[in-house]
Formats: C-alpha cells, structure tokens, sequence
C-alpha cells in the first residue's frame, strides 16, 4: 500500500502526518521536507527518532504513531538549547497548514544567527 508520493521507500518516519491520513490525498509541499529536516535533526542530536523510533514501518502504519504525534518531547540528555528545541518543534509542527515551509525555514533564526 502506498501512503503518498513522498518518495521514502524506507523512511514512514520521516513522513508527516498528513502523509498517514486515509481519508484525503495529502497535499504535498516543501512543508513534508521541513518535517522531515526536524526528525534528522532530532536524530542526530538524541540518536533516536523522536516518533516511533523502536517500531517497524508496519507497526508505525497499524498504530498510526506519526497520526499521533501531536508534540514532540525532547530526553534530558545530552543537554540541548532552548533555541534548537523550537527550531525542531516549528519543523514538527502537527498541522500542515501551521507548519513553516523552507523558505520561511531557511531565514529562521536559529539558522540565521551568527556569533560574533
């Protein structure tokens, strides 16, 4: 059964929930990529994918874990800023329509500042 044409053979935990929902076709936009750089991002600072980690594909699409991943929480370890934990939780922002798309990402401000 294919979910939608985002194009991750291997990857439903990458995929945002509009991507799971049953009843429509998703609309596809850059907002999917954003979800999906807030999951690596969150990966590669935690080691673990913040929805769904221990599950396979199968059991992610019978338990709708994506469907039901309205907020991302964050371990206590390693110790991570305050500006990162927004920046991954405006990437994983549940509604499509709320969810900033790359262009808006990409002039963030956690991706724009620069210490001098």
């Amino acid at each position: 059964m294919k979910v939608c044409d985002c194009s991750l053979d291997d990857g439903f935990w990458y995929l945002p929930p509009e991507c799971f929902e049953r009843d429509k076709t998703p609309f596809i936009s850059s907002k999917v990529d954003v979800w999906s750089a807030g999951i690596l991002m969150y990966q590669m600072l935690f080691g673990r994918r913040p929805f769904g980690h221990e599950k396979t594909q199968e059991q992610i699409l019978r338990e709708d874990t994506i469907i039901k991943a309205h907020r991302v929480e964050f371990p206590p370890r390693p110790t991570v800023s305050t500006k990162v934990k927004e920046f991954i939780r405006r990437c994983l922002t549940y509604n499509q329509a709320d969810r900033p798309d790359v262009l808006t990402m990409a002039v963030d401000p956690y991706l724009t500042y620069t210490k001098m």
